[in-house]
């Protein structure tokens, strides 16, 4: 399970209560994966990835170009690789099933992004909107 703490906080609230979803959500996941279930609730979580991309990726776009984040375009694209990812997921998953194999793969997919997008990426945004929005 992936505790949620204050070292993946932006310190924009919106942005961490949709952060902190998406930890609940992955742990779902992760919980039916280890009871066995993971292949059933597969489908649900690839529901939620397409919409929490679509307004969550928005959302932090949205403040980033509001406030002139200077690495918009980079992060955009990274934004734009998650969503190309999990679609390829999705279209495996409708094709041949959700499989043991996709399910592992879908959790390290989240895991890596959960610990190295978000305390990376999102951290300097964050840091970089807080003192704008002290302006």
């Amino acid at each position: 399970m992936l505790e949620w703490s204050n070292r993946f906080a932006t310190g924009i609230a919106e942005i961490d209560d949709q952060h902190q979803e998406l930890f609940r959500q992955v742990n779902r996941l992760l919980e039916a994966c280890s009871q066995g279930t993971g292949k059933a609730l597969l489908p649900e979580i690839f529901d939620f990835l397409g919409k929490y991309a679509v307004e969550h990726f928005a959302t932090e776009e949205r403040y980033m170009e509001r406030y002139g984040y200077p690495e918009l375009a980079e992060h955009r694209k990274v934004h734009q690789e998650f969503v190309r990812t999990f679609l390829q997921f999705r279209q495996q998953a409708e094709a041949q099933g959700p499989g043991v194999h996709l399910v592992v793969q879908v959790n390290r997919v989240l895991v890596d992004w959960l610990k190295n997008h978000i305390l990376k990426m999102d951290q300097e945004m964050g840091k970089f909107l807080q003192q704008a929005l002290k302006k």
